[in-house]
């Protein structure tokens, strides 16, 4: 996973109401890209509510020490719940069809995650648009 720009902006309508900010607050994104040696095949962008993780490494740019979770963990936030997962599909913009290598309109699946801490906290929102022909869901042994 390769991070690139981190910054700190005012939350849009839609990320406030998942992550149960308000439209006044900020948010620290992490935009990262994930590769199979030279060929970009995921754009992440991860937000996280600045007043949670203002003070911790997740809002500073580069790699954070021992991982995002363990950040959290450290600043009494340790990620507990899968609180909402879409996977979707829908087409490329012209910037991710460029920075995938697709051509025009094709069509790329979408991925949008809520974290939550033991106290219900939603703390990270995880987004990513992904090369449908390189890469795969699974998960196993989750409780109902």
């Amino acid at each position: 996973m390769i991070t690139g720009k981190v910054s700190t902006e005012k939350v849009g309508p839609d990320i406030a109401e998942l992550l149960g900010l308000d439209t006044a607050d900020e948010v620290v994104k992490r935009h990262r890209r994930a590769t199979i040696g030279d060929t970009v095949v995921r754009l992440d962008e991860a937000i996280y509510p600045h007043q949670l993780v203002k003070d911790t490494p997740i809002a500073k740019r580069g790699q954070v020490p021992r991982g995002i979770y363990r950040a959290l963990a450290d600043a009494g936030m340790e990620p507990h719940m899968v609180v909402r997962r879409v996977i979707a599909a829908r087409q490329a913009t012209e910037a991710e069809a460029k920075a995938l290598k697709l051509v025009r309109r094709a069509l790329i699946l979408t991925y949008d995650q809520v974290i939550a801490d033991r106290q219900g906290t939603q703390v990270e929102l995880l987004r990513f648009v992904a090369n449908p022909a390189r890469i795969r869901f699974v998960d196993e042994q989750f409780s109902l």
